[in-house]
Order: C-alpha cells, then sequence, then structure tokens
C-alpha cells in the first residue's frame, strides 16, 4: 500500500532484469522492501528469509556480519555435498511418509491436503539443518510446525500493517517467542556436539553432513550466541521448506482428481525400482514424474510475480524504456508458463507434457521455464527440492491409492493472495495402501 510496483511481462525486458548488475537492478535491496506471503515462490535461497518477511518476524539482524555468510554457506554446503545430502533427504522423507501416512488399513483415510504435506517437508527438511537424531525428536519437529505456521500467519499481518506496528501483533497474534526459546532449549546439546564432535550426535557409520554442524564452526560474534545461531537456523527451515510443500500439494490435488493417471506413473516408478532401488541415478529416470510436477508447477506456480528489483540508478532497457531511480519492478509468470506459442493448449493440464523431452526436465531453466528463476539470481538449491519432491510424489504413488474428497466433484480451487498462489488451504485427500490392479478405485 506504500509503493508502486511497475510489472513487465515482455520476454526482451525478462532478459535484461534477469541479467542486469546488482548496481543497476537490485534484487537484494527491492527483498528488503517486498512483503509477499509465505507462498511467494522461493527463487534463490540467499535471500529466502527477505522473501518470506522472516528477518522480521524472527526479528533476525540483518546487518549483521554472518548474515550473508550462511547464505553462501548454505549453497556452498549443498554443492559440495549433494549425493550425501539428497541420500539423507531420502531416507527421513521416506521414514516420515510412514510415520505420517503409515496405513495399514484397506480403508480409506481421510487427511487435510497441504497441512499434511507441509508436516512431511518440515520434517524432512530437519534431517538436512539439524541432523540426526534431533530432527526425530517429536517435540523439536512440533516447536518447528508452530513456528512455521506462526511465521506464515504473521508474514500476511506484516504487509497489511504500518512496520512500527508489527512487532505489537507478533506478540499479540503468536507464542512465537516462547516456542523460539523452547527450540533453542531442546537445540543446546546438539550444538555442543557440533562443537565438541562428540560421536553420539552424529549419523551412524556416517560423516556428519548436517547444516547445523558447518554453521556451529563458520558463526562469530553475535551470531555464535545459541539463541540467534537457531533463530536464523530456524528461518532457513521455514523459507526453504514453503515452496516444495505447496508445489507437492498441488501435484497431489491434480493426481487425486484423476486418479486413473497413477498407473502410468506406478508403471514407470515399479520398473524402475525393481530394477535400480531408490537413488539419485534411478529416481532422475523417472521422466512422468519429474514432468507431472513440472505441469503442475507451470499451471498453477506459487506467485504470479517473480524477479523483483528495484532501481539503484536511473536504467534504460534496450527498446528505450526508463526505469527512474527507487523505481520498484517485477516480473508477471504466467505469460511465459502459458504462452500458446510455447505450449500448445497452455490453459491445460496435460501430466506427460514434457514426458519425453529430456530437455524440458524440473530443473531446466530456459527463458519459458521461470519456477527457479533465471539468470544470476537463479535457485541453486532447485536440484535438492526437485529430487526431494520426485522421491515424495514417486513414492506415494507407488504406496498409496489416492483420491480427492467427497466433498469435490473437480479439482479443488487455488487461494489467492496478491501474488501468492496457495493451493486450497481446506480441502481434504483420501488415500489407502495400494490395492491390487483389478480393485478399481
Amino acid at each position: 500500500m506504500l509503493r508502486w510496483t511497475v510489472v513487465f511481462s515482455d520476454p526482451q525486458h525478462m532478459l535484461e532484469i534477469a541479467n542486469a548488475a546488482e548496481g543497476d537492478l537490485s534484487f537484494r535491496e527491492a527483498m528488503k522492501d517486498v512483503r509477499p506471503s509465505s507462498s511467494l515462490q522461493i527463487t534463490t535461497i540467499d535471500t529466502a528469509l527477505e522473501i518470506m518477511g522472516v528477518d522480521d518476524t524472527l526479528d533476525i539482524n540483518v546487518g549483521s556480519p554472518d548474515h550473508d555468510l550462511l547464505a553462501e554457506l548454505l549453497k556452498s554446503h549443498i554443492a559440495r555435498n549433494a549425493t550425501k545430502i539428497c541420500g539423507e533427504v531420502q531416507d527421513e522423507l521416506l521414514t516420515s511418509l510412514e510415520n505420517v501416512l503409515g496405513n495399514e488399513s484397506d480403508d480409506w483415510t481421510s487427511i487435510p491436503a497441504l497441512g499434511t504435506v507441509s508436516r512431511i517437508m518440515v520434517q524432512t527438511w530437519q534431517r538436512f539443518f539439524v541432523g540426526y537424531p534431533l530432527c526425530r525428536n517429536s517435540e523439536w519437529c512440533s516447536l518447528v510446525a508452530k513456528i512455521h505456521k506462526d511465521v506464515a500467519i504473521l508474514s500476511v499481518i506484516r504487509r497489511l500493517v504500518p512496520s512500527w506496528t508489527f512487532p505489537f501483533f507478533v506478540r499479540m497474534a503468536s507464542n512465537l517467542d516462547a516456542n523460539v526459546d523452547r527450540a533453542t532449549m531442546l537445540s543446546g546439546p546438539a550444538v555442543e556436539a557440533c562443537i565438541s564432535e562428540a560421536d553420539e550426535y552424529s549419523v551412524p557409520k556416517q560423516q556428519r553432513i548436517d547444516f547445523l554442524a558447518r554453521l556451529v564452526r563458520r558463526s562469530a560474534g553475535e551470531d555464535s550466541l545459541l539463541r540467534n545461531l537457531m533463530t536464523r537456523l530456524l528461518g532457513f527451515t521455514i523459507a526453504v521448506a514453503s515452496t516444495p510443500s505447496n508445489t507437492f500439494t498441488h501435484a497431489l490435488y491434480h493426481l487425486a482428481t484423476d486418479p486413473e493417471v497413477a498407473q502410468a506413473l506406478r508403471d514407470e516408478v515399479d520398473s524402475i525400482v525393481q530394477r535400480d532401488g531408490w537413488n539419485i541415478q534411478s529416481v532422475a529416470k523417472m521422466s512422468k514424474i519429474d514432468s507431472f510436477l513440472r505441469e503442475s508447477a507451470r499451471i498453477n506456480g506459487v506467485s504470479s510475480l517473480g524477479f523483483f528489483r528495484q532501481a539503484m540508478r536511473d536504467f534504460t532497457f534496450s527498446d528505450g524504456t526508463l526505469l527512474p531511480k527507487g523505481c520498484f519492478i517485477a516480473v508477471s509468470l504466467p505469460p511465459f508458463h502459458r504462452d500458446s506459442t510455447v505450449y500448445e493448449a497452455p490453459d491445460e493440464f496435460r501430466p506427460f507434457r514434457f514426458s519425453d523431452n529430456l530437455e524440458h526436465g524440473m530443473t531446466t531453466i530456459t527463458p519459458q521455464w521461470l519456477f527457479f528463476g533465471y539468470g544470476k539470481h537463479v535457485c541453486p538449491g532447485r536440484f535438492l527440492i526437485t529430487y526431494q519432491l520426485k522421491v515424495m510424489f514417486a513414492y506415494m504413488v507407488s504406496a498409496y491409492d489416492i483420491r480427492i474428497g467427497d466433498e469435490w466433484t473437480s479439482r479443488p480451487p487455488n487461494f489467492i493472495f496478491g501474488e501468492g498462489i496457495v493451493p486450497n488451504l481446506s480441502a481434504h485427500v483420501l488415500y489407502r495402501r495400494r490395492q491390487p490392479t483389478n480393485d478399481a478405485l
């Protein structure tokens, strides 16, 4: 309500915005001012805190020398340990699925879709961020889920009220401070173990590779204090887990309203897993799973806007369009993802649209596929996020029958708030253990 946003939808403008120097069109300065909801597309991990509004909500000091260091540390950690991280994420994901779903009955069980997916995603990311065994601590996982919910609600309030009143709403509308204090206390032994490299907190028979261990070793000054350290870690956890949760739930609604497509997906998953097992190489071969997820993300997305920038000086595009200094800009994403010159029947959901073309995978970066960004700020965690999505989706397809709740006759509509595109908040899906093929759904 306090400024105008200039929105571009032309491909040439998008390319120039994506590749502009930070000193001309600043992404970081834009993120300090943007106030999107928790559903906004996370295109770069290094600014996930700002995008989610987590900095303000959790009272993180963005002026700290460690603020940028931690983001760079996160990117390098993924790059150096990608294979091991994927293995641990997969192990935790399958464990979380069984713990949360774990239905041995032949009867249908109803679950709130988005809430259940978010719970599984948050628990899975704990293995990456804090490691074993804290990620399996039920109180820790419950606290992280509560903090995640509080931040999501407060991030909406944050964009509706004057900034000077926001701390009042944090205290009145949530138990955020108390939950962060309790989470800090629970994490104490794990942090001490990182410092002393105690074997009892290591993953059995493996070198400890969780992010907490590197974070503890690299933090200094006020950021090495336990509560400040955990506040930053919780901020990263919340910001990174939100996009996968929404993306997966969007796809789950498509699957639940058209369960017949599950057989084609199962045939692919079963044949690959029987031959190669569950690993990075086998999951990479699941082209139909990849296509289904990409098509769902293309049709729905998690935000209608991306490429937020603020002009640091007068900036002129190649066509002569002038942006005055201080101008706030963004790019509209639907015109790219529903371009009829690129996609046949662009408004139609075709689950296997990309399955026969390996050049159109979920992680592929092109000017027509902007889900993970483009140019200088493309998401460095896209491979890990996509791997998590594919493993979870493939396992659910393989292990469960899924259909939409009886109250729906078609896919539940998305919830739109500002530029945020959130999967339906109240819809339930029904699931049961996979039945023989001749037992029709």
